[in-house]
């Protein structure tokens, strides 16, 4: 009996000591209002008003314009792109001539990059601890555009890298940073190589006209997206759609036809996406040829496209001077699960 009453008392014991422990236990606190969701950049009105960002809560809940709501202050004008680096977003203002740098969790405004090495910028990619930030420079001058350098942890400028017209959209492979020269307000048809290391130009590879997007795919090959020129230019140009096998850049393409001009490339489990005249089409990336029907259900002139877990997210501007929206689509059956309100011009999709 002594033996029993005796195991009693230590388990009594135990579970006083268990529920002690679970109450002085500290439970983890919110990072900040903005911690589960994704986020919406919205451009603003044409060289005049600001860029605003929106954010979709997990939850359903939509919260236009954070930015200034939590710092009192507008973005500038245009918000032309955002990128998330760790708990930081980093939001590039091109007529501006700035980049913002913001708590991903709470929006605080956390520092400003500026200054005559940040001229007109595009883009911002990240490799190694630094950003490498496309700038148009004077968009008349097609001598002076660059890449900037800086480092993400003091957000100085280490140093700039010129380049031909037009640096638009970029990717890492490795230690090697593609650009696309899309020729600003003129037209370019290259991509150039720069090696990480020593921020110096590797090589400067050929494609068509207009390059507009790089996606990289499942064998880690780079596809170029080309619109090729618009009617309006001297010539009208083709679309292609290039692929680059990094290590020794081989080349090969896929030729739309003359007035064919397609933009909006993305890349997600072994597959293409691309938009061509209010249609979304896709294509394996093992494919011999270009797709011939489009995707039912998911047409649209779009602003831009993600993908995520299996659904489309593009942005459709409207008029461009009034609230866009965001349209999500299922990819495999084309049904359009929900619309949600943003900003004007929503230029982009931006996942933590």
């Amino acid at each position: 009996m002594k033996n029993l009453k005796f195991s009693l008392v230590i388990v009594f014991l135990a579970i006083l000591m268990n529920s002690c422990s679970d109450d002085t236990d500290t439970p983890d606190l919110p990072l900040g209002d903005y911690e589960e969701g994704y986020f919406i950049a919205n451009e603003g009105p044409f060289q005049n008003g600001t860029g605003t960002v929106t954010f979709v809560g997990d939850d359903g809940i939509v919260v236009q314009n954070i930015y200034q709501a939590v710092n009192n202050e507008d973005i500038g004008n245009i918000l032309n792109s955002m990128t998330i680096v760790d708990d930081k977003i980093y939001l590039v203002v091109n007529n501006s001539n700035k980049i913002l740098v913001v708590n991903k969790y709470t929006m605080v405004k956390e520092a400003e990059i500026k200054g005559n090495r940040i001229v007109n910028p595009r883009y911002l990619v990240v490799n190694e601890g630094k950003g490498y930030i496309s700038n148009w420079g004077d968009p008349n001058n097609s001598n002076d555009d660059f890449i900037t350098v800086i480092s993400l942890d003091t957000n100085a400028v280490l140093e700039t890298i010129p380049v031909d017209e037009g640096p638009e959209k970029m990717i890492i492979d490795t230690d090697k940073l593609y650009v696309c020269l899309q020729g600003g307000y003129g037209f370019n048809n290259k991509v150039v190589v720069i090696d990480t290391n020593d921020n110096s130009i590797e090589t400067i590879l050929t494609v068509g006209d207009v390059p507009n997007s790089i996606v990289s795919d499942s064998s880690g090959n780079l596809w170029v997206l080309c619109s090729g020129k618009p009617s309006y230019a001297d010539v009208e140009t083709a679309g292609y759609l290039y692929k680059i096998v990094p290590g020794n850049n081989s080349l090969s393409f896929f030729e739309y036809q003359n007035t064919e001009h397609p933009s909006l490339l993305n890349s997600d489990s072994g597959m293409l996406y691309y938009s061509l005249n209010g249609k979304v089409f896709k294509m394996d990336e093992t494919d011999g040829d270009l797709p011939s029907e489009p995707i039912q259900g998911l047409g649209g002139f779009y602003r831009s496209m993600a993908i995520q877990n299996g659904e489309l997210f593009a942005t459709d501007p409207g008029d461009y001077a009034s609230e866009g929206s965001l349209k999500i689509f299922n990819i495999a059956s084309g049904e359009l699960l929900e619309t949600i309100g943003t900003g004007i011009v929503p230029a982009q999709v931006v996942f933590p």
